[in-house]
């Protein structure tokens, strides 16, 4: 029964997860989406991990409004309040 609990557990945040990465590439676009990365969602704050200082600084300057603008009108996205952004592995691709 525990195993069981713990698989349903597992898939309702991998199905989460994914929502939540789906959110993030329509609100802030393709080209953005492919070189950055979800890290997590606590607190209503959606933290993202970016490759480069110079990424983080163009987000943080010129879209993080814009984007947090998207994310809150997309009906499909859970409640994101703040947006985050930190250096990491992002998505060099």
């Amino acid at each position: 029964m525990l195993a069981g609990l713990m698989r349903r557990r597992s898939w309702t945040q991998s199905v989460q997860r994914e929502a939540l990465e789906q959110a993030w590439t329509r609100a802030a676009g393709e080209r953005v989406a492919t070189r950055s990365r979800v890290a997590h969602l606590r607190d209503q704050t959606l933290t993202i991990e970016l490759s480069s200082a110079a990424q983080r600084y163009e987000l943080e300057a010129f879209h993080a409004g814009s984007i947090l603008t998207r994310l809150q009108a997309d009906e499909d996205a859970p409640p994101v309040r703040r947006l985050a952004f930190r250096l990491g592995h992002g998505n060099p691709s």
